[in-house]
């Protein structure tokens, strides 16, 4: 009969496996099209930040490294979310910029 930190253990490590594999349609989405309306990057920063805190508190507090690990993976998995996000309204605001700039009033 497993102790109940063992069942904790592995439902830690299940659930965070599954909500690295939800990070993917996400990113995915991102980088097939340009329209990134529909996604805050407030709240994913506020996700990449609370994950790099839990994985310093891992590494840190309770000298936890798989507890580590795992937070960084989201840390990382939610940064490569914002990274995306600001790149392509970065790019949509220079095409915008260039487009309107290159047009000769008539």
């Amino acid at each position: 009969m497993m102790h109940t930190e063992t069942v904790i253990i592995v439902a830690f490590s299940i659930a965070n496996a599954f909500r690295l594999l939800a990070y993917l349609p996400q990113i995915m989405l991102l980088l097939k099209q340009n329209d990134t309306s529909a996604v805050s990057t407030a709240t994913w920063t506020l996700f990449l930040v609370s994950n790099a805190v839990t994985a310093l508190y891992a590494a840190r507090v309770t000298a936890d490294a798989t507890m580590c690990v795992v937070f960084f993976a989201n840390t990382l998995c939610c940064a490569a979310i914002v990274a995306l996000v600001h790149g392509k309204r970065w790019k949509s605001r220079r095409v915008g910029m260039c487009g309107s700039s290159s047009r000769t009033p008539t």
